[in-house]
Order: C-alpha cells, then structure tokens, then sequence
C-alpha cells in the first residue's frame, strides 16, 4: 500500500515536473516562432501533422497501452510488439511518400509535397522508442521519462528558432518535428537497458489484440473528433485562418496538457494496480479530478476574461484574429480538463471495448458539430466543436463512473466549489478591467489583472478552507516535512 501509494506520488511529481517544464518551453518557443513565423506557415504544417497524427496511432496499433495495462507481460510480448511497430512505422512512411502529392492536392497546396516526406519518416524514427516509453510508464518511472522530454524539446526549440530566425520559414518547424523524434529515441535507448530480441510470435499478438484494437478504435476515434477542424479549416478556409485556430487552440490546452493529461499519465498504470478495489479507484479519482480542476479552473476562467490583452502582448498584432477564437474554446476547457481520466477508468477496469462503443457515438456528435459550423467560417468551426462538447459531458462521464459505482451528481458535488471560486475570481477580473483607463496599454492590463486574480483566488479558497486547497496544502506540507526530517536527521548522524 505505501510502496503503492510512493510510486504514485513520486510519479505524479516527476510527471508535473516534465509536463510544466515541457509544456512551457513548448509555450515559450511557440511564442518566439510566433513572431519570428507568419500564421500561414504555422498553417501549412499544421494540414501535414493533422493527417499523420491520425496515421501514427495506427503505427503504435493500440499495443502500448496494452502491455501497461496487462499485468503478466513476457519478453516474447516486448519483442514481437517492437518489431510489429517499426514494421507498421516503415509500411505508413512508405505509403505517406508515395502519397504526398494527394494530401498537397488535398489541400491545394503544392508545398506540401516534399514537407510531407520529410515529416513521414517520424513514422519509422518514432516506432524505435515505443516499448522503451511503455516500460518507463508501466514501472512508473516517469523521473526518466521527464528528463527525455524536456532534453528533447529543448534541443529541438534552438533549432527551430535558429532556422527561422535565418529565413528558413515553414521548414524550421518541419526539422523541428523530426528533431524531436530522433532526440526522443535516441535518449530511450541511451536510458533503457531493454532490448529488442530477433523473435516474433503471434500468439503474443492474439493475446494483446483485444485490448489494443478497442484502445487504438477509441484513440482514432478521439483523435479526429479533436482534428476534424484542423482538417476542414485546412481545407475549406485556408492555412491563414488554420494558424491563427490551431495556435488559439494550442494555448487554450497548454494548461490540460500542462496539469490534467500529466495526471492522467500517472492514473492508467495506477488504477490498474488497484483496478478491483471499485471503492480506493473512486476515491482517488475524486481526489484528483479535485486537483486538477483546483489549477485548471481559474487558469481557464482567467485567460476568457483577458483574452484580448493576452494575445496582443504574448503574439502580437499579426496573431489578432485568433483572439475571438480562443474565447470561444475557453468554453471548451471545463469538460476538456475533467473529461482527460474518463480513458483511465475504462482501460484500468479493462473496458476498452466499452469506451469504443461510447466513444463512437459521442465522438460523431462532435463532428457534427464542426460539420455544421463550418458554414460560418473558422468562427463557426470554434462555436459548433464547443457546443457539442459540452453537450457530450454528462453522457461521456457518466458511462465511465458506473464502471467505479459512482453518479454524476457526486463529481458535480466534488468540483462545485471549485467552480463557484473560479467563477468569482474571473467576474472580479473582468470587473477590473472594465474599471481601468481605455488608453492603457494592453500589457499593463495584464501586469494589474493577473497578479489581482490570483490574490482574490487564494485568499478566498484558503479563507473558506476549500477541500482540493487542503489536499494539496496538506500534501505539500507532508512532503516538505518528510524530507525536511531526511535532511536534518543526515546533517545529526
């Protein structure tokens, strides 16, 4: 139980740790080649990353996940899913070469063609690393896993920026994404001692095949229900408009990546630990969709009430248009953050055949409502992906907690608080601000807003003592106090 309870804490730590290093210096070299690229060149990446995003899940085939989540796995297992992998990463590199000319036709774009070859061989660079990662996660060894991330973004950032900065445009964003593939691999395998024997055994895959072809359905499915819009945008509106909405919706996750998917990481290798204790599952789950919402709420709530001073200051006047598109998926952040440990609760209790069932309907809704919203422009693509979200957050939740013996009513009782303060502190900001001067500068009402919003959300939620508050400070107070002792008592022996 405590070595348990150890592991999960430790891996929760290391993983916010990587996750808030990667995540803002993924955000801050954005920033730099926001400035240093025009929103149509991050457009035209964006029509290639959206296509083979999709392809990539199929290179993986749902198997990583798979190997986490059964506990009995054999050297036959790693090594017939390695080299089925790479088999799958060289097979879609191949078939994306050869068919670069469509995806530029696609989208009438006739750039496209040799960036497409260029990015396809992530494919087979990335299909190297994938037991390596899955052994880190499964053994909860996320410390090693931060250090690779964040090496790689970091490395892969100065070149970008380098190239940009000399004129190279759109293809410093394409090295950067090969860049970050071969950083990646190559540390995996400098900091795993697994390798790869010459074997292969079907039985192996027969014995994984159920679990990974429901993992890999849902993950397809998911994954277009949020790039559907990149595709159409791409398609139908064009690489300007495409910039300006996938950098508005890059920024309006950067806080789920930053906190609630590094949770999430951590909470599919835990709940299947305990994954037949129904009761210790549902509390933890309580506990830390608490947590997440605690940071994730005003973060959200926030940025809705100073979007316009946000983006002037951190992007610049050429990134203007993506300002009413971020407001609209702030909206979206609320279900986004709670919705990321739906996924941990099915493959945990081993019901991935479930959430591809439930996933199917709920992911054809959303489509439809980018579908729809198309018709109004990029403005409409926000609108319809966000009302359909929202619709979809009782259904998609509460088809997950039966698995746990939870209600729906018992999460909304869980982060009302923390809901109620957030709203409060965003009302309180966007009262400021409307109190200001109108010739102020755009940073100076971010330099007033934020550092009020944050004081009027601690003091209220340490005031009224809310529960997620007194997790954390309590939590925080036992690690300092356990390491506090650890030192002193070294320091006297």
């Amino acid at each position: 139980m405590k070595n348990f309870r150890h592991k999960t804490v430790s891996g929760i730590a290391w993983n916010i740790v990587s996750q808030v290093g990667q995540q803002t210096l993924t955000f801050s070299i954005g920033v730099i080649l926001a400035h240093l690229l025009s929103p149509s060149e991050f457009g035209l990446i964006t029509m290639i990353t959206v296509i083979t995003g999709f392809a990539g899940i199929f290179a993986e085939l749902g198997f990583s996940a798979a190997l986490v989540q059964k506990r009995n796995i054999g050297k036959e297992h790693l090594s017939t899913v390695f080299w089925l992998n790479s088999g799958a990463g060289l097979l879609l590199m191949l078939i994306f070469m050869a068919g670069s000319p469509l995806i530029a036709g696609f989208y009438n774009e006739p750039q496209l063609v040799l960036l497409t070859v260029v990015i396809s061989t992530n494919f087979l660079i990335n299909s190297f690393g994938i037991v390596q990662k899955t052994l880190m996660t499964k053994s909860l060894d996320f410390r090693t896993l931060s250090i690779v991330e964040i090496v790689t973004v970091g490395i892969s950032g100065i070149i970008a920026i380098i190239m940009a900065y000399n004129g190279f445009g759109v293809w410093s964003l394409a090295v950067q994404a090969v860049v970050i593939s071969l950083t990646k691999v190559v540390s995996l395998w400098k900091l795993s001692k697994w390798r790869p024997r010459f074997e292969f055994h079907w039985w192996a895959i027969k014995n994984l095949i159920g679990f990974s072809s429901s993992f890999a359905g849902t993950k397809a499915l998911n994954y277009w229900a949020r790039n559907v819009d990149n595709l159409l945008v791409g398609r139908f509106v064009g690489m300007d408009a495409l910039g300006a909405y996938s950098r508005a919706y890059s920024v309006m996750m950067f806080p789920l990546t930053s906190i609630s998917r590094v949770i999430s990481n951590v909470m599919f290798p835990s709940f299947s630990l305990i994954q037949e204790d129904k009761q210790r599952v549902k509390e933890l789950y309580l506990k830390i969709t608490r947590t997440i919402a605690l940071i994730t709420f005003p973060l959200i709530f926030g940025l809705f009430v100073t979007v316009k001073p946000f983006v002037m200051v951190v992007f610049g006047q050429k990134w203007i248009a993506m300002i009413p598109i971020l407001q609209i998926l702030c909206l979206l952040g609320i279900p986004q953050s709670i919705g990321t440990l739906n996924g941990n609760i099915y493959l945990s209790q081993g019901r991935a055949d479930l959430q591809f069932k439930v996933s199917l309907f709920l992911k054809a809704s959303v489509i439809l409502g980018i579908v729809i919203g198309l018709h109004w422009g990029v403005i409409g693509v926000a609108i319809g992906y966000t009302i359909a979200s929202i619709i979809n957050f009782y259904p998609s939740i509460s088809y997950a907690e039966r698995l746990i013996n939870m209600s729906f009513s018992e999460l909304m009782r869980n982060l009302s608080g923390v809901f109620a303060f957030a709203s409060m502190m965003a009302a309180a900001v966007w009262l400021l601000g409307v109190l200001l001067p109108d010739n102020w500068p755009h940073w100076a009402y971010l330099a007033t807003q934020i550092p009020f919003g944050i004081v009027v959300y601690l003091i209220s939620v340490h005031v009224f003592k809310l529960k997620a508050y007194v997790d954390i400070r309590k939590f925080l107070y036992e690690q300092w106090h356990v390491r506090f002792t650890k030192t002193v008592g070294g320091l006297t022996v």
